[in-house]
């Protein structure tokens, strides 16, 4: 234990009889890469591809429209949107008040409480297994609800086996 004192005593020692540098760094001989040209190419090819891709997806894909709109007709029950078909899904399974206010009001909240129930300091997702496991059950509740919406859906939305069974409309 003495030859530890004596080694930091030494240690501290040597620090203080250091001399500070008289001349300032000169950095020009140090390595830059500066971001403009690189990365900003890099970025603009990567969203010329994405563009290029959306492109001929859009032209592959063709959506599938309805007639022309007419106010005077609307269909019973009209089907939402792709990203609202997993609420609408919940409002035909739940009384209105439960779907639309209750459990979207939950699941807000519980993401909210997250971080205060997984106090996990720790970044590596290996080490959180709580926060992994909800988010992950929310991501499968949710696209469930959407594909259920979408694919098992028929007319007037009823439930529709049709398109899994090779039987479709």
């Amino acid at each position: 234990m003495a030859t530890e004192a004596r080694e930091r005593i030494e240690a501290r020692r040597r620090v203080q009889q250091r001399e500070a540098p008289l001349a300032i760094r000169d950095d020009k001989d140090d390595e830059m890469i500066v971001s403009f040209p690189e990365f900003i190419f890099k970025e603009f090819i990567v969203a010329v591809g994405m563009t290029v891709f959306l492109v001929l997806v859009s032209i592959f894909l063709q959506a599938p429209l309805l007639g022309k709109a007419n106010a005077a007709m609307t269909p019973n029950p009209s089907k939402a949107p792709w990203y609202f078909l997993g609420l609408q899904e919940l409002l035909s399974r739940f009384p209105p008040l439960m779907a639309g206010v209750a459990f979207p009001t939950f699941v807000i909240v519980l993401m909210i409480l997250v971080p205060y129930v997984d106090k996990n300091p720790s970044r590596r997702p290996a080490e959180r297994k709580l926060a992994i496991i909800l988010f992950a059950l929310y991501s499968m509740i949710a696209v469930a609800l959407v594909v259920i919406g979408t694919f098992f859906r028929g007319h007037e939305f009823t439930w529709d086996w049709g398109w899994v069974l090779g039987s479709g409309q």
